[in-house]
């Protein structure tokens, strides 16, 4: 009879494991979220600011395509992680079982709506400079 109980235990922790294996794999998401999130916000914005200040410069301060290259740059730092990340957290999900919960799953939900804005607006940036 302990032996079942201690099955039952057994089986239950194992549960409990994987329950806690997923929540890191939540919270891992959520800081790539974060992170990319900051750094797609602050390319976009550092772009806009040296834009600004080189359109209102009366002395030529920096080279045409600074601001360009800068903004490129973080928005790029921020997206690109953001796709690996999510691949990440699907393999674990799929190596856990929880394959056909990743699509409905509001964490990777949010992650392909921050990586479609930040495809966006890497877009709308090489397009605002290719057509001035």
């Amino acid at each position: 009879m302990q032996e079942a109980i201690l099955f039952d235990e057994l089986k239950l922790s194992e549960k409990l494991a994987i329950d806690r294996t997923v929540m890191a794999a939540d919270r891992s998401m959520l800081a790539g979220v974060r992170t990319s999130v900051s750094f797609i916000g602050f390319g976009f914005t550092i772009f806009n600011v040296l834009r600004v200040l080189q359109v209102n410069a009366s002395v030529k301060v920096m080279r045409p395509g600074t601001p360009r290259n800068i903004g490129l740059f973080m928005l790029l730092a921020g997206t690109l992680p953001l796709v690996v990340e999510m691949i990440q957290y699907s393999r674990i999900l799929t190596k856990l079982g929880r394959k056909n919960r990743i699509a409905f799953n509001p964490y990777f939900q949010m992650a392909c709506v921050i990586l479609l804005l930040g495809i966006i607006l890497i877009i709308a940036l090489i397009a605002n400079v290719l057509l001035l």
